[in-house]
């Protein structure tokens, strides 16, 4: 899509003394270039959009930066008015100010997330609605509808039609598209408002921007979040995603995934699973016990499966510091690098022999 709207941009640039005015319209494709251009040069971009989607209505202040930055500040309806969805990539946070609880999910789970009810989970699409209009006006011929005032500003109408599924509606029930109409800012070429319908021509959702701007460099800090004192944190629920499973030891390394190369005498590989970017579990059996070995993506939120007691601090390779733990007949060993925490559990071979196999991890 980059490339096609900068060709029809040089093409204009070659073939126009000026674009022309609202009384005075350029044709539809040079409109469109123009927005998809705008679209793929918008390093951040803000507004207050106002989304109605059947009978819900929800208005949302919009900030994003790139592809993986947002922060998203609810304003209507009222039970949701002060709740803030904040994204950098890494880690995402849901935050309700009335129950002052906060919601959180790093790495691969951020796309497994879901909302609970009663939360619009499906309004967070609204980052996504210019992306997805500049993609379908750069694949397809749109037609010029006029021009109206919106919100003060002059905009430009388009209109993509057409029998087949254009894309789906980011709505609740991703019904399908066959119609949209965008509105288009005669001056910044950024989107005003979009309507959307569906194959018999009803309304599925339809989005109004208020005050839209790009390329103001909005600051990294708007797309972190800090958990007030007093707030509870969890995690935020997930879809089941199903890992890799590993049958033997070229499964491993054919993944990638992080495993001891060293073991303890009479040990071998039984089974594991992996999910790539968060987690790896190995185990290793004698016949009569296991080791387990375990890598995942570091998350002070989440809790882990370790032994009671306190650690006691042992040194490893490289600065590293790990905590050793002997109860219940097991003993574990833990560190953390890298961004993940590991893990080795086993019967009683204690921490000499645990620290020789945690010292072999990407040996």
């Amino acid at each position: 899509m980059k490339y096609l709207a900068i060709a029809l941009l040089l093409a204009l640039a070659c073939t126009a003394g000026c674009l022309g005015t609202a009384a005075d319209p350029p044709p539809a494709d040079e409109i469109a270039a123009r927005f998809v251009a705008a679209e793929e040069q918008a390093t951040d971009f803000s507004a207050t959009v106002a989304i109605t989607a059947g009978s819900e209505n929800v208005t949302v202040r919009l900030l994003r930066k790139g592809p993986e930055n947002y922060r998203l500040e609810y304003l209507e309806p009222a039970d949701l008015a002060g709740t803030i969805v904040v994204s950098n990539g890494t880690r995402k946070w849901r935050y309700d100010p009335v129950t002052r609880t906060a919601l959180t999910v790093a790495g691969p789970y951020m796309k497994a997330a879901f909302s609970e009810p009663q939360y619009p989970g499906w309004a967070e699409g609204v980052r996504g609605y210019m992306e997805t209009v500049a993609e379908s006006l750069a694949e397809r011929n749109a037609s010029y509808l006029g021009t109206e005032t919106v919100c003060g500003r002059t905009a430009y109408l388009l209109e993509v039609a057409g029998g087949s599924r254009l894309f789906e509606a980011p709505t609740r029930y991703r019904e399908a598209v066959h119609r949209f109409t965008a509105w288009i800012d005669a001056e910044t070429w950024l989107l005003l408002s979009v309507e959307m319908y569906g194959k018999d021509g009803n309304l599925i959702l339809s989005a109004e921007y208020t005050d839209p701007s790009a390329n103001t460099g909005l600051p990294d800090d708007l797309f972190a979040f800090d958990p007030p004192t007093g707030v509870e944190v969890r995690p935020m629920p997930t879809a089941a995603i199903t890992p890799l499973f590993l049958w033997s030891t070229d499964d491993v390394r054919r993944y990638g995934a992080a495993m001891p190369s060293y073991l303890p005498e009479g040990y071998v590989f039984a089974d594991g699973t992996h999910l790539p970017g968060a987690y790896t579990t190995l185990r290793f059996t004698n016949g009569s016990d296991e080791l387990e070995f375990v890598q995942r993506l570091y998350d002070p939120y989440r809790a882990e499966a370790v032994l009671p007691g306190t650690p006691e601090s042992v040194p490893l390779s490289g600065g590293r510091e790990a905590g050793y733990v002997s109860a219940d007949g097991r003993d574990q060993l833990r560190w953390s690098a890298g961004g993940y925490s590991y893990r080795i559990t086993c019967g009683m071979l204690g921490r000499d022999e645990l620290m020789r196999v945690a010292e072999s991890v990407g040996m």
